[in-house]
């Protein structure tokens, strides 16, 4: 199991700083304290931890005062890369940097990095410098195109929605449909006259269809990005309904609202994704739900151990 978390504690940040250290300083013999540099109390920290509090992978983001994101300090255990971890703290600091304005994202990527910041989405700048440390290192640049932070894969999007229309036909007669994936974010809508009760709103039935669908729809994305083939089944759910949706059916999920064991898929066992998704009623949050997906490999059987 994993899960994306902000370091705030006293013991998360010495975690998170402990790991920057041994995955980035220690091999070239460095010393404590060569980790941080003097922006860290003005940047963004993300890292990935498991069940059992250790971290596996971190990320920093600094935003310059010519408003470009600044991506450092990326690193993952040898032990869980290949996994889409890395992937998964980039798109939650890109996703940050997009909320704070920044039209690029840039960083100076170790030698052996450059693949990853490619298959990212960034492009080369410039040639490989010596001037970093014990290793060569290579300036990358993303641009943030303001439309991709509404619909990324478009073509994914209108697959899922096709396949909730033809498997799950109430779906479509509660106008839920997907208006925003940006790779860290997930949103579907629905229309509020389609989904009304008595008292003008929105059954409660309704809000749990929605947020199970967002909930499925984000693991199905996630499974799209890493490449994972697996049937997606519903095991366990629980919602709260804190206040009536009236207008504006909203339901949105966060790489940070999820925790799994995803990566399972990879050895073809079975995995988890236990998600979370707020649902809004215009900007007030209504609802709140959770939910925990069973991930079967193409091959298993729901009653079957692989």
């Amino acid at each position: 199991m994993f899960r994306l978390v902000t370091p705030q504690t006293e013991e998360e940040l010495a975690s998170y700083y402990d790991f920057r250290w041994r995955m980035l300083r220690e091999p070239w013999h460095m010393p404590v304290g060569s980790e941080r540099d003097a922006y860290d109390d003005m940047s963004s920290h993300r890292m990935i931890v498991s069940d059992n509090g250790q971290t596996i992978a971190i990320g920093r983001l600094y935003m310059t005062p010519d408003n470009d994101g600044q991506i450092r300090y990326m690193a993952v255990h040898p032990d869980h890369r290949h996994q889409g971890m890395g992937a998964i703290v980039l798109m939650a600091l890109e996703s940050l940097a997009r909320e704070e304005g920044a039209k690029r994202l840039v960083c100076n990527a170790r030698e052996d990095a450059i693949p990853f910041y490619l298959r990212s989405g960034f492009t080369n700048q410039g040639e490989l410098s010596e001037e970093k440390g014990p290793v060569r290192h290579q300036q990358m640049l993303k641009h943030l195109d303001p439309l991709t932070e509404v619909v990324r894969h478009p073509d994914w999007c209108q697959e899922l929605q096709a396949l909730w229309q033809s498997q799950i036909p109430i779906s479509e007669r509660m106008g839920v449909k997907i208006s925003q994936y940006t790779g860290y974010r997930f949103e579907v809508s629905a229309l509020i006259n389609a989904n009304l009760n008595t008292k003008a709103n929105m059954f409660a039935g309704s809000i749990f269809t929605m947020a199970t669908l967002a909930g499925w729809g984000f693991v199905w994305m996630l499974l799209k990005e890493r490449k994972y083939k697996a049937d997606i089944v519903l095991v366990d759910s629980h919602i709260r309904y804190r206040s009536p949706v009236k207008e504006r059916p909203r339901a949105v999920v966060t790489v940070e609202d999820l925790e799994g064991d995803v990566e399972r898929l990879a050895t073809n066992r079975k995995g988890r994704a236990i998600v979370k998704v707020n649902v809004y009623s215009g900007d007030e949050l209504a609802s709140t739900f959770t939910g925990t997906y069973m991930l079967l490999p193409s091959h298993c059987e729901p009653d079957t151990v692989c």
